[in-house]
């Protein structure tokens, strides 16, 4: 089974589609249905063997309901590089993807090759992103008070991303996957002052493709931007060897071994402190 974004995105339409096939609700808007685990279904991600997992990291197998192949959606997502967050006050999966051309496309779902797991299970209540009222939407801050390990877990999903914009900028020879993340999660000034953060984000991300490009060979360039982005969720581990927290500035470190390779590739979510908002908040990222 080959999951393609396209697919994904039709995943959404589809858990409409299932809803209306199982009777009447009840008053809570929740019915029983009668569903079946198989575990030897296996998935690909672009052509390459893909298991899915949950929150913890654990293995889990697909449902089978009504003919139908049923996922998490955050599993899913996160196979996707798509960002798949809970508001359990409004009862809202909220699914954010990079976009691209097929985005919004309806898809037929009858194909018995390409049946697309719906499911969704609701992260926990302190998924969603932190922000202060009066900062640019998606830009991401810590409290003053914040803790390292709670938060460097919060956010693994941001380092992963960068992670994949990554092996993606490799391929292409330029820094646009990554400078986007940096305009959507990053701060450009803070205090009022002309500090340029995004501009300095994004030279050094530049230059760290060029220099990656140039000191390596295409084979080697090939694979290991490959392996980049494929990456799950579930390698990407927080160190707090790597992660501080001070007065004026604070990062979260996050390691990821690839396979083949002895060294894991660290990438490190920097915060400048905002005394204004009291909160720390992100201007950068480093890998090492």
């Amino acid at each position: 089974m080959n999951i393609t974004k396209k697919v994904f995105i039709s995943s959404i339409l589809a858990t409409g589609l299932l809803c209306g096939a199982v009777g009447v609700y009840a008053s809570n808007g929740v019915s029983l249905v009668q569903a079946y685990l198989n575990s030897t279904i296996k998935f690909t991600v672009n052509g390459v063997s893909w298991s899915p997992k949950d929150a913890n990291g654990n293995k889990i197998s697909p449902l089978v309901y009504n003919g139908s192949t049923y996922l998490p959606a955050k599993a899913v997502g996160e196979a996707m590089n798509a960002s798949v967050l809970w508001n359990g006050s409004s009862k809202t999966v909220a699914i954010t993807t990079s976009g691209s051309e097929n985005t919004g496309e309806p898809y037929n779902d009858t194909s018995t090759t390409s049946k697309t797991p719906t499911a969704t299970t609701p992260p926990a209540a302190n998924d969603s992103v932190t922000q202060q009222s009066n900062l640019p939407s998606g830009v991401i801050s810590l409290p003053s008070n914040f803790d390292l390990n709670t938060s460097g877990e919060k956010y693994r999903s941001v380092a992963l991303a960068f992670i994949k914009a990554y092996g993606s900028d490799l391929t292409s020879g330029s820094s646009s996957g990554m400078n986007a993340l940096i305009d959507k999660y990053a701060i450009d000034d803070i205090g009022g002052y002309n500090m340029e953060y995004k501009k300095s984000a994004k030279e050094y991300l530049a230059k760290m493709v060029a220099s990656s490009i140039q000191d390596n060979d295409s084979v080697t360039m090939t694979e290991y931007a490959r392996l980049l982005k494929i990456a799950p969720l579930s390698d990407v581990k927080f160190d707090k060897s790597f992660s501080d927290k001070n007065t004026y500035s604070a990062n979260l470190g996050y390691k990821i071994m690839l396979p083949g390779y002895i060294y894991s590739l660290t990438t490190d979510l920097k915060f400048d402190f905002d005394e204004k908002t009291n909160s720390y908040i992100m201007t950068g990222v480093k890998f090492y």
